[in-house]
């Protein structure tokens, strides 16, 4: 079966394998669209005969890691038609993938799972978590009162290209897990295509300034609803954005003042939502937390050096990797706050550990002593808690982006 990329004249025999395997009908405005932001170079093909049968793809970014960032590539579009499942599709288009990722010395790999059983045999492991909520107005009282400071306005699209990917950017610094985004993947984000919108209205916006400075936005939608003449308005709030806590409560608060809304829900947000301490019953916020990101580290010394560490400490660490065995070994790790080093070792090991441990521990989510319980992690209880100590951090990992 040969496996490769595409040309553009290709990409909609390409997509027509994710409308059969996701079980949708894609229309030329979306694909349209998608085509511009897909990078076709790094697109995958698996064809049996002259047909397309599994597809895949990667995005290049660069990743916030905790104290750094590192590049990352971003697996997307996997799909294998149903009468080829169980045939090598997706090892093949794997191995290509992998392959692809070493020559361009990326050290770490991600992925959103549509199915999370498939990946961990691929070595990827949950690295962030994140939660959907909804939350009726009238439970929306915070135990704090507005105070002076800056003010919410709604602002146009064009005014919305304008600000958003600069404080997306310098919120991405902060926080473990956030994803670089391109002049065409804010293109993608805010075309605002009917089909997308899920019988919502298009896109608003709201910014928070203060002092004329842009500090936080909100990207949200409202569906009209009434029952007996009673208004039942729904907010859906796609993505909120701040740089600090009174922009992040004030935004909030704008999104729950809105007339004749009953009812604001989210898709995804952080585990350590600040919402969950402005509220007076925060018992009324009904959420779901599901795995986030994924990933895997492809260089082990590279990502290691990429990321800095919550206290010294120096652990020789030996990776098992059954799926790329060449990225595997003893690595030698010293690192603290101020920066570290990874090399290879021919020292004894204080912990084995395997892919998927280090990938759900690597931006500082997972604990190793928790994935020694079910086998993934050996060592001396020492050990085991300096590397728990050493890659937590002091905020929980998010990706806000989705690909």
């Amino acid at each position: 079966m040969e496996i490769r990329s595409i040309s553009p004249e290709e990409f909609r025999a390409y997509a027509s394998v994710w409308e059969r395997t996701f079980n949708f009908d894609g229309k030329d405005e979306e694909l349209e669209v998608e085509a511009k932001h897909h990078e076709l170079d790094r697109s995958i093909v698996a064809i049996d005969g002259e047909d397309f049968v599994g597809t895949g793809g990667a995005f290049s970014f660069e990743m916030t890691v905790p104290g750094g960032s590192v590049p990352a590539a971003g697996l997307t579009a996997i799909a294998v038609l149903p009468t080829h499942r169980r045939r090598g599709v997706l090892t093949s288009m794997m191995r290509y993938h992998f392959d692809d990722v070493q020559e361009r010395e990326e050290p770490v790999a991600i992925l959103r799972a549509s199915e999370s059983v498939i990946y961990g045999r691929f070595g990827y492991g949950v690295a962030t978590r994140e939660s959907s909520w909804k939350l009726g107005t009238r439970d929306s009282a915070f135990v704090v009162e507005n105070g002076p400071g800056g003010s919410v306005s709604l602002i146009a699209s064009d005014r919305a290209r304008e600000v958003m990917p600069e404080i997306y950017g310098r919120a991405a610094i902060a926080r473990p897990g956030f994803l670089s985004r391109s002049e065409e993947i804010w293109d993608l984000i805010l075309s605002d295509l009917d089909s997308w919108r899920g019988g919502f209205t298009a896109n608003r916006y709201g910014l928070y300034e203060e002092d004329g400075v842009a500090l936080g936005y909100v990207r949200y939608r409202a569906k009209d609803t009434w029952d007996h003449d009673i208004p039942k308005n729904e907010i859906l709030a796609s993505e909120l954005m701040a740089l600090n806590p009174k922009a992040e409560a004030e935004l909030w608060r704008f999104m729950f003042s809105l007339d004749l809304v009953e009812t604001v829900k989210t898709q995804n947000r952080p585990t350590d939502d600040l919402l969950q301490i402005l509220l007076a019953d925060p018992r009324r916020l009904s959420s779901h937390e599901v795995d986030g990101l994924w990933a895997r580290l492809v260089d082990v010394p590279a990502a290691l050096t990429a990321r800095r560490y919550r206290t010294e400490g120096r652990l020789v660490i030996e990776v098992v990797d059954p799926t790329l065995p060449d990225r595997g070994g003893r690595f030698l790790l010293e690192g603290g706050p101020d920066g570290a080093e990874c090399r290879s070792t021919g020292n004894e090991p204080d912990l084995i550990v395997d892919p998927v441990a280090l990938g759900s521990c690597y931006l500082g989510g997972g604990s190793f002593s928790s994935h020694q319980s079910v086998g993934r992690v050996s060592g001396s209880m020492e050990a085991i808690r300096l590397a728990d100590t050493m890659f937590s951090w002091h905020r929980a990992p998010w990706c806000p982006h989705y690909f």
